[in-house]
């Protein structure tokens, strides 16, 4: 069973995903990410990967210096890839949890280590997933997640956003996981 959320910029995606989370914290590993705010202006600076095992890492930022951009902002590839990739690593080992992935976006596609485990989740692997994925298609892998027939994709938005989190655990209900 796998579900990714898609939906515009700002819809509140990762607000579902937290929620989630909170909810089922003794079921889930993976990660979800944060904005980071400056204190005065209140403007985006960058980007936090937030982990359900308690760590917190600066992934990209306009600071930052890196090959790798997007935009205005760096990306720390290497950073981002010795937090993540070990912690969905654990989750394909252990088929009791369901593995959150959020996002599946332009700057975590960077990583190609991440884009092939991310493959193995989805595509190889019986654990659940609850992913979030662009409303474009940013890369290959957007495109094959989804169209794939493996997969359920709730688009939110402002109408269906206060129902979704209803349906997301509405399908997750059957999964080995829940039982």
């Amino acid at each position: 069973m796998k579900a990714f959320l898609t939906g515009r910029p700002g819809v509140g995606k990762t607000t579902l995903v937290k929620h989630f989370v909170r909810a089922y914290k003794h079921l889930v590993l993976g990660f979800w990410t944060e904005e980071l705010r400056d204190n005065h202006t209140q403007k985006r600076k960058g980007f936090y990967i937030l982990t359900t095992e308690g760590e917190k890492i600066l992934f990209s930022g306009k600071d930052i210096s890196s090959p790798f951009r997007v935009g205005k902002y760096g990306v720390d590839i290497e950073t981002f890839e010795e937090v993540v990739l070990p912690l969905l690593e654990n989750g394909v080992k252990d088929e009791g949890k369901l593995i959150v992935i959020d996002e599946i976006g332009k700057m975590e596609l960077l990583s190609k280590k991440f884009v092939k485990i991310v493959e193995k989740i989805v595509f190889e692997r019986k654990n659940p997933v609850l992913g979030t994925i662009p409303v474009f298609n940013v890369h290959p892998l957007v495109s094959k997640i989804r169209d794939s027939n493996k997969v359920k994709v709730f688009l939110v938005d402002n109408r269906t956003r206060e129902k979704i989190l209803r349906d997301i655990v509405e399908f997750f209900k059957t999964s080995s996981v829940f039982l």
